[in-house]
């Protein structure tokens, strides 16, 4: 019996190897996110502040393309972001106590270059998530929160560069 056990999980273990083998071997990866050329910048982001957590994510994935910030005239393109957050409510327990939110993360945004012709015009942007409350950790349930706007402000900022990119 255990012998067979053995013979079934080897099975399966192989079948799991071969797979991502073999999407490693076509030319499969997960999307990353875009990155601009650096010569679109120096840019300059308005509309947030510096200590928004929105702010420190494009600010990040700036460097990350080697663009530098700057607070002055200097900047060739200018970012201007408005985002905003939102929870519903989706579902509620037999007791009357929430159950599940919606988190819904949303960013306008505008792009325009040193000379102030628009390079994207104002757009609007949303992504949306739900999360399970626990009856028990309130204190996971915060922390839970914050992680899925994180994903969802990474989302839109992905989605951001790929149309700065497009229009570029």
């Amino acid at each position: 019996m255990k012998r067979h056990k053995i013979h079934h999980y080897l099975f399966y273990a192989l079948l799991a190897l071969s797979l991502t083998s073999s999407l490693a071997s076509c030319g499969f990866q997960l999307k990353q996110r875009t990155t601009l050329p650096a010569s679109f910048g120096p840019v300059s982001i308005q509309g947030v502040g510096k200590f928004s957590s929105f702010y420190r994510a494009v600010r990040s994935a700036l460097r990350q393309s080697s663009i530098s910030i700057v607070e002055d005239t200097s900047a060739s393109h200018s970012i201007k972001i408005s985002p905003s957050r939102e929870r519903k409510v989706l579902s509620v327990n037999a007791a009357g106590k929430v159950s599940e939110y919606e988190l819904i993360q949303r960013l306008n945004y505008s792009v325009t270059s040193s000379n102030g012709t628009p390079l994207i015009a104002p757009t609007r942007l949303s992504r949306s998530s739900y999360y399970t409350v626990s009856s028990t950790e309130v204190l996971g349930d915060s922390t839970e929160e914050n992680e899925v706007y994180n994903r969802l402000e990474e989302d839109l900022i992905s989605q951001m560069f790929d149309q700065i990119s497009a229009a570029l």
